[in-house]
């Protein structure tokens, strides 16, 4: 997750979907951290990254790299749950390796 969401305990549903993590929280990087440093936490960790930063991820997904998912930013911690437990309970991660999705 990106460095703009809440930590990940404010995502009960999802947690128990997925191995969610918090770029902040569990990879210590800066809450400051640059969006090509995050991305690239994710390649690293083979992770998805959830952005409601979009336009800004957008442009580095591609080659098989993990996907970025973008949210609309009015959404609550409840909906944003809900939203993205909803999106990954109906897809096979692997048909979006490389993919941007906006929700």
């Amino acid at each position: 997750m990106d460095s703009a969401f809440a930590v990940t305990t404010q995502f009960p549903k999802l947690r128990k979907k997925a191995n969610i993590a918090h770029c902040v929280h569990d990879y210590g990087l800066s809450i400051q951290a640059e969006d090509k440093e995050i991305y690239q936490t994710a390649v690293k960790e083979n992770r998805f990254v959830l952005t409601v930063n979009f336009k800004d991820f957008k442009p580095m997904v591609g080659g098989g790299k993990p996907e970025v998912i973008g949210i609309p930013s009015q959404l609550t911690n409840q909906q944003i749950d809900e939203t993205v437990c909803t999106f990954i309970s109906d897809i096979n991660p692997n048909d979006f390796v490389g993919k941007a999705i906006k929700l």
